[in-house]
């Protein structure tokens, strides 16, 4: 393997469908471009294949499970890595590798940061056992509330990041008013499918709409026996490129990173999601959106009415709104570049010249 000064291992659970997932790949493929060496280590999944083609070393390590076993496996083979490529800088990216990580952290001296990349339940265990390392990246200022509200963190250690787009591979895209498809990307698990189910009825309701909804998880088969003998509502699973998907699209409705490649199209989007609804983005709404990261959260709860009111005044035309905006949204405050400038700026405090 080449020697390098410039090494960084990212942490995650997985490299499976995700926004914290995309987060990580985006950034690791943009680090190499800048000359650094980028080792990612996860339990695998469908970017692995991406990473790898773009030069970018992985290595499996059980990050997604708390078991006892897993974790023991987790510490062996990262401290292996970590001791033999010499790494003096760590990446976290979820709650269970930054705990595995700190573990070897003294031991092995190595400088930990991690991402917040979303609020997540908190008791008096998982409170004990979270460590942010020593720089702390959060996602949005309602991130960082929480961190600063939940967690021994202080706020001079915190950053504020983005999630960055990959403008090269959401390309404009202006065709979308000949289209008819209604398209919603998430991970659909159990927690995380209330959106796709209210769509799957809507589908149902309205058969001359073609429904498309992207995405693995534990529910994808239960959703797929939801719309069973409904040729226009298609669930094809997950994807490691959703543009094929939004580039047939009429409108989107989802939230969080997939909103935000949604609106590299400058398509109509629908903020929805299993912790609100904010219906229609506009220049308006958008930087409350944004505060939530593009959550929906703390806006109306989610309803059949709501969205399909919203669906069909798009399908109508019962407005004349210009979506032109959104990309240049997206250019100037969620490019992959301003992204990894960010990190960048932080990383270089820890790394050799």
């Amino acid at each position: 393997m080449e020697r390098n000064n410039k090494v960084v291992l990212q942490a995650l659970m997985g490299l499976d469908i995700g926004g914290a997932e995309t987060h990580v790949v985006e950034l690791s493929l943009e680090l190499k471009e800048r000359g650094y060496r980028v080792i990612v280590a996860s339990n695998g999944g469908v970017y692995e294949s991406v990473l790898k083609d773009h030069g970018v070393e992985t290595v499996k390590v059980p990050l997604h499970t708390k078991k006892p076993m897993a974790v023991f496996k987790s510490i062996r083979t990262l401290k292996k890595v970590i001791k033999e490529e010499n790494i003096k800088l760590v990446h976290a990216h979820a709650r269970i590798p930054a705990f595995v990580l700190s573990l070897l952290q003294k031991r092995l001296g190595f400088t930990m940061i991690t991402t917040a990349h979303g609020i997540f339940h908190v008791n008096f265990l998982l409170k004990r056992i979270t460590r942010w390392g020593d720089e702390v990246f959060a996602v949005s200022e309602e991130v960082k509330k929480y961190l600063l509200d939940n967690y021994d963190v202080r706020e001079e250690n915190i950053h504020r990041n983005i999630n960055g787009i990959n403008l090269d591979k959401f390309k404009n895209h202006n065709s979308f008013r000949d289209n008819n498809a209604i398209v919603h990307i998430s991970r659909l698990e159990e927690n995380t499918s209330k959106v796709a189910k209210l769509l799957i009825e809507y589908g149902k309701n309205n058969r001359e709409r073609e429904i498309i909804i992207v995405g693995g998880g534990n529910e994808l088969e239960n959703l797929r026996d939801l719309a069973k003998g409904y040729e226009n509502i298609h669930l094809p699973g997950k994807t490691t490129d959703v543009t094929e998907y939004l580039k047939k699209a009429k409108v989107f409705v989802g939230v969080g990173r997939a909103a935000l490649e949604a609106m590299c199209f400058n398509l109509p989007v629908i903020l929805a999601g299993t912790f609100g609804y904010l219906g229609l983005l506009t220049e308006d709404n958008v930087d409350s959106a944004a505060v939530n990261n593009f959550s929906a959260r703390y806006t109306s709860e989610i309803t059949y009415e709501a969205l399909s009111r919203d669906l069909n005044s798009i399908f109508n035309d019962n407005f004349n709104l210009d979506f032109s905006w959104e990309r240049k949204y997206i250019e100037e405050n969620y490019s992959v570049k301003k992204m990894v400038d960010r990190y960048e700026e932080v990383y270089k405090l820890y790394l050799e010249d």
